[in-house]
């Protein structure tokens, strides 16, 4: 049976607010924010819902978690903060001592007191009523984050996307495979084709522009000049069995050189966030790599 989260915000002495996807996604990557609640913290409901033909039938679970918002309304670095943090209580419960320490009891006790809190009875039946209305009044108001609802993707629109963008891959793939004069001499006809040929001169000129960029890259990487990043990523195993980046530390260098010693560096100094379900991927990679990845600054 299909399973989806719906998330509901408790502010204090005041009503629940019911949280769309849409925004809890935009707050967790970054891309959204909720100023109205500035240096403050927040609890939050997470309701776990099983669905049948889209529409909810039980509550599966529910659980109470605390946000952090840092002084624009955003969350991303205080979900980062309890992400590590949590990394750090998997440490120290693995630890093997002859003697019993309480400090790994007193660490979660820390953790749970910060990042958790208990709905009450009351508290989940509010969120029951808006699940399952039966008056206009169960109905919870809505939160409001700072960026703009996307306009509606219509069948058609979403239609003709897909089948323009299907051939993407090969487009990359082709360019990719041209040397250095030959990406030469394709940037230079696309350009001239896109003076010549109006109607198509937009697709010309991205085309003239991927060549460009794969020319740089393969100049940076042949001489290790220029600005490179020393990446490492944190990868955790969710008890779902699937594993996604919950951290990723990122150091700007001059030259390819650099970009390897401080990777080297960062490794030691986050050595201690690797355990049985948490691994550690370095890699290096010019700013024109890094600049297309999913990570906000």
């Amino acid at each position: 049976m299909p399973v989806s989260v719906r998330y509901f915000l408790f502010p204090e002495e005041s009503d629940p607010l019911r949280l769309s996807q849409r925004l809890v996604d935009g707050l967790i990557q970054g891309k959204d924010a909720m100023p109205q609640y500035a240096d403050t913290k927040q609890r939050v409901m997470g309701v776990v819902i099983q669905n049948e033909d889209g529409k909810p039938t039980n509550i599966d679970r529910t659980y109470g978690t605390i946000w952090t918002f840092d002084e624009d309304g955003a969350i991303r670095e205080g979900l980062q903060e309890a992400v590590a943090e949590a990394m750090n209580l998997g440490e120290a419960s693995s630890t093997s001592e002859k003697v019993v320490s309480i400090r790994p009891q007193l660490k979660r006790k820390h953790f749970n007191e910060k990042y958790r809190w208990e709905p009450s009875s009351a508290d989940i039946e509010r969120v029951v009523r808006d699940i399952w209305p039966k008056k206009k009044t169960d109905r919870l108001k809505d939160v409001k984050g700072v960026s703009k609802r996307k306009p509606a993707l219509t069948f058609d629109a979403k239609h003709a996307l897909g089948k323009v963008s299907g051939g993407f891959w090969e487009i990359k793939h082709e360019i990719d495979k041209l040397k250095e004069p030959g990406l030469r001499g394709f940037t230079f006809e696309a350009r001239k084709r896109a003076s010549e040929d109006l109607e198509y001169r937009h697709l010309y000129n991205a085309l003239a522009e991927m060549a460009v960029d794969r020319l740089e890259l393969l100049k940076r990487e042949k001489t290790g000049k220029g600005i490179w990043y020393a990446v490492l990523e944190v990868m955790m195993t969710r008890p779902e069995g699937y594993s996604e980046v919950v951290q990723v530390f990122r150091e700007k260098c001059e030259g390819r050189d650099a970009a390897v010693a401080a990777t080297r560096k960062m490794l030691v100094q986050h050595a201690n966030l690797f355990n049985d379900h948490t691994d550690l991927q370095a890699s290096v990679m010019t700013d024109l790599e890094w600049d297309v990845l999913a990570y906000p600054d």
